[in-house]
């Protein structure tokens, strides 16, 4: 099995606890996501997308050095427009909220057989689309493997 499946069924199983503060949609994702993504996709929000976008493969000495960094994509859409989406209400957590609690169940967490916790390195807008009730924010991580 490739690190990328590994990383990401390790990451989607411990994430399934979010489901039980609103999560709709967790799953993984393979592309760019921009808002003409967005509009094509049949999105059950509040969602959370998994992505291993990058194994870096580093020799030293006689070993092999690997770091994978790891894409969240956190979305949510709300009636009363992007910026409930982004925080929240009593009908859906909000992006921030999930933000957290990912990174709660993530940050310094032991995930991984043969790899080091991820680590959380950035949170940061996507989509913010007020024309669309569209909140996207994404979260990176990064783990290496233990050798």
């Amino acid at each position: 099995m490739h690190e990328f499946e590994q990383i990401e069924d390790a990451l989607i199983l411990r994430l399934e606890a979010l489901k039980s503060i609103g999560l709709e949609t967790l799953e993984t994702y393979s592309g760019q996501m921009n808002m003409e993504d967005v509009e094509d996709l049949t999105i059950q929000f509040p969602c959370l997308y998994v992505i291993t976008g990058l194994l870096q493969l580093e020799g030293v000495n006689r070993c092999d050095k690997y770091s994978a960094t790891i894409t969240l994509l956190v979305g949510d859409s709300h009636i009363r427009g992007s910026a409930a989406a982004a925080r929240g209400d009593a009908s859906s957590p909000g992006v921030y909220e999930l933000l957290f609690e990912a990174r709660c169940l993530l940050h310094n967490r032991k995930l991984l057989a043969g790899w080091t916790p991820p680590r959380a390195t950035s949170e940061a807008p996507l989509i913010y689309a007020p024309e669309k009730n569209i909140c996207i924010y994404t979260a990176e991580y990064r783990m290496c493997a233990v050798k």
